[in-house]
């Protein structure tokens, strides 16, 4: 809703900062006298000019359920006269999006351009038009008995029809200060005189959406979101998890589409790569407690993205442009906008998201424990495998406990990160010592005296590096 100024002072008075002043009128108000030569205003005089005097039709375009509007994107073409022109307005998106823009109409669709600039809020959705409005505007200028340019006032009376129908009239009146501007008294006699037709001192006029009223005044596809909490029930803690990261991913997908320096295109498809790799690792993270098969699509598409980014050139970047314009990665988008209002969390909804959280990671630390329980450097290689499934789960575990704020695993996921740098010296050693196995089949007898030499070396190091896990892990288990 439009602020309303209350206070008599704000209303009688309003200091010179406070310029312009807005009211919203009613629509059938007869304007006031507004000439007093008594305090100077001797003329109020109609100012021409395309800017200053017109009738303005303006088509609202959108989706069906209205996706742009609720997203804070306005999409119009405006005529006045037989000008005609392209309109879009985000500024909640600003600089991401133009705050204000416009281009010439042609007789073709929507300009290439601006159907760019709106592709990640449209997506899939077919645009049409959703509203109709008339601004007959009028402005005026007072002036004192010299001539001079005091205030102007401008009178915009607004028709809303939507299905061909009627359903709002509106008006909005400002004041604001022209030349040297108008005196305390002056100010104060025309807040005054509008005042007393019916005129409402407020703010800021109300937004395009609530003088359109449902479904545009919905909620928006991208909320704006803090990091979840682990007070939160564990349905809001993930749709909140995937606002953050989806609007981190809208942010960068804009910031490249809307790049026109070579020199940084390189940097800002690293960026879109590594908003989509964290929320697909942090959506792995969440795999034992979100719907397996969401997340293994999820997981599939977002790897396709990721792998059109991977590597260098500009090969790489055109590439990427080229999946972020497609359908599919709409559709990715899609998906995610319908899990922020339907989590896929089941019977976990409604409980606290730390006991969740907790109760993966101590199922997942007593599964490593057990299979780490008892672990030698001679141990078989099934134990070994049985063991590295088991850190694997852990660590993705304790990744669910990064996605909000820091809640006491952080000490916990350091060690484990050691452990587990200690583990991959193993399987790199284990894979050496198989390379050598392999080859022998195919060695000569002098040859294989040699690498017999060898196969014994990397079982000795194999031993060692498992023996040197084996220490640190003790570690992880002492102090968890």
């Amino acid at each position: 809703m439009a602020k309303r100024k209350h206070s008599a002072e704000a209303i009688v008075e309003p200091a010179a900062a406070d310029w312009p002043v807005r009211f919203e009128m009613p629509y059938p108000a007869t304007a006031p006298r507004l000439i007093n030569p008594d305090l100077g205003l001797a003329a109020l005089v109609g100012r021409a000019g395309s800017d200053a005097t017109y009738t303005m039709d303006v088509t609202v375009l959108d989706a069906p359920d209205h996706r742009l509007l609720r997203s804070g994107v306005v999409l119009a073409h405006r005529v006045v006269g037989e000008r005609g022109e392209w309109y879009l307005a985000a500024s909640a998106w600003a600089p991401l999006l133009p705050a204000e823009r416009s281009e010439p109409m042609g007789y073709g669709d929507l300009p290439d351009e601006l159907a760019r600039l709106i592709r990640p809020f449209r997506r899939r959705a077919p645009l049409g038009p959703v509203a109709a409005l008339t601004c007959d505007r009028r402005e005026f200028e007072f002036r004192d008995a010299d001539g001079r340019g005091l205030a102007l006032l401008r009178d915009d009376r607004m028709t809303v029809r939507r299905g061909g129908v009627t359903t709002a009239r509106y008006r909005e009146v400002t004041l604001a200060g022209s030349g040297p501007g108008p005196t305390p008294e002056q100010r104060t006699w025309l807040v005054e005189a509008l005042s007393g037709v019916g005129g409402t001192l407020i703010d800021e006029f109300p937004p395009l959406v609530q003088r359109l009223g449902a479904p545009a005044t919905g909620l928006t596809d991208f909320p704006a979101a803090e990091p979840p909490g682990s007070e939160l029930p564990f349905g809001a803690f993930v749709a909140r998890w995937l606002a953050v990261r989806l609007r981190a991913l809208i942010a960068a997908d804009l910031r490249l589409s809307g790049a026109a320096d070579d020199k940084t295109d390189a940097l800002l498809a690293a960026d879109v790569v590594a908003e989509v790799s964290r929320l697909r690792d942090e959506a792995e993270a969440l795999s034992g407690v979100l719907d397996a098969d969401w997340i293994s699509d999820l997981d599939e598409e977002l790897d396709w993205i990721v792998d059109a980014g991977t590597g260098s050139g500009s090969g790489v970047v055109s590439a990427l442009r080229t999946r972020l314009r497609g359908e599919r990665y709409l559709a990715v988008l899609d998906r995610l906008v319908s899990a922020i209002r339907a989590p896929k969390v089941g019977h976990l909804d409604r409980l606290p998201a730390g006991d969740v959280t907790g109760t993966v990671v101590d199922d997942a630390r007593a599964e490593a424990f057990a299979a780490g329980d008892g672990l030698s450097p001679e141990s078989g290689r099934a134990e070994w495998d049985n063991l590295a499934d088991a850190l694997a789960a852990y660590h993705r575990a304790l990744r669910l406990t990064e996605i909000g704020p820091d809640s006491g695993f952080a000490g916990e996921r350091r060690r484990l990160d050691r452990a587990r740098q200690a583990f991959a010296v193993v399987t790199d050693r284990a894979q050496r010592v198989d390379r050598i196995r392999e080859s022998a089949a195919d060695t000569t007898p002098g040859e294989a005296f040699e690498l017999g030499r060898r196969y014994e070396r990397q079982l000795t190091e194999l031993a060692a590096d498992r023996a040197e896990f084996l220490r640190r892990w003790a570690k992880v288990v002492k102090k968890s």
